[in-house]
């Protein structure tokens, strides 16, 4: 018998970093894929086969090491569901359509697709999103240590929220459609934004509150924004979070340039998303502005549009 789970990425309009510390931030889900089968196969053991957007060469360098990771990452799961697997040929192949480490979620994204996988191979079909989420963010714990959970809430409901961590998820509707264009400069390279973040905490702790502080105020307007489907705010509000990054000091060059140039193309706002230093940018474009925003982020690596609210004009 063979299954298959597929969960979604995720991209954060507001409070990244700051989440982890129990501030509020807004995320949405996104159309990036981690596709996960699980199988039985003839040989004792794990055999974990990965295929992460291998399009890009530099990944390949550490296919060894995401296989091994999701090997243990089965295991565990095996552990944390009371199955025993001692002796029993398990076969997992992963692909994905999202580079890791570059502000999709693809961490939680494939401790939610294992954990799907494993629940509903071996347990049941009928998996409630809710447990979805309490399990794929213990097992990407195993993986990460402590995380805020707000990659597995986005993952696991699908859903434009508020995320506050250790409360119930808010839920955004949107009253019109709204746009988006993302796109990544590529794999961080020039800036370590933990180190940053962590450096400037302990070394400017005041300077630092008041980035939290700001940037919780910015999460809350950008959700009522949203509600409210006043856009411009939105991109108004992106655009502010992303100065308040740019402050941090975890904006690169590239990702800078990449909003200055969707915003003279029509964007309401633009911003980095993700941790920074490198990864995806995401514009809040009108939908007469999509094509231009596509046109001048070419040179990225990868350009895609999403849609949220289309449901509001059927």
């Amino acid at each position: 018998m063979l299954t298959i789970a597929t969960a979604n990425s995720k991209f954060i309009l507001s409070g990244e970093h700051f989440v982890v510390e129990g501030a509020p931030s807004v995320v949405l889900p996104a159309s990036f894929t981690t596709q996960v089968s699980i199988g039985e196969q003839n040989e004792p053991g794990i055999t974990a086969v990965c295929n992460i957007n291998c399009s890009q060469s530099w990944l390949e360098q550490h296919r060894e090491r995401h296989e091994a990771l999701i090997a243990e990452l089965v295991n565990r799961s095996a552990q944390m569901l009371g199955i025993d697997i001692h002796g029993m040929g398990l076969r997992c192949l992963v692909r994905s359509t999202m580079p890791p480490g570059q502000g999709a979620g693809s961490s939680s994204s494939l401790s939610q697709a294992i954990a799907e996988a494993m629940i509903r191979h071996f347990i049941t079909d009928d998996v409630h999103p809710n447990y979805l989420r309490w399990f794929g963010t213990r097992l990407e714990k195993q993986w990460h240590g402590e995380v805020s959970g707000i990659d597995n809430a986005a993952i696991a409901y699908r859903r434009i929220m508020l995320y506050q961590r250790d409360q119930a998820p808010v839920f955004i509707p949107l009253s019109s459609p709204l746009f988006f264009v993302v796109g990544t400069t590529g794999p961080r390279s020039e800036i370590d934004p933990y180190s940053v973040m962590r450096n400037l905490k302990q070394n400017k702790p005041l300077q630092y509150l008041a980035y939290r502080e700001a940037m919780t105020d910015n999460a809350l307007q950008l959700a009522e924004a949203l509600r409210h489907g006043d856009y411009l705010r939105v991109g108004a509000l992106m655009n502010e979070s992303e100065e308040i990054f740019e402050a941090c000091g975890i904006v690169t060059r590239q990702m800078k340039v990449a909003c200055e140039t969707a915003r003279s193309n029509g964007a309401l706002g633009a911003r980095m998303t993700g941790a920074g230093g490198g990864g995806f940018v995401i514009a809040c474009v009108p939908i007469k502005h999509i094509e231009s925003v596509q046109m001048s982020w070419s040179h990225l690596k990868s350009v895609t549009v999403l849609s949220f609210g289309l449901e509001a004009i059927r």
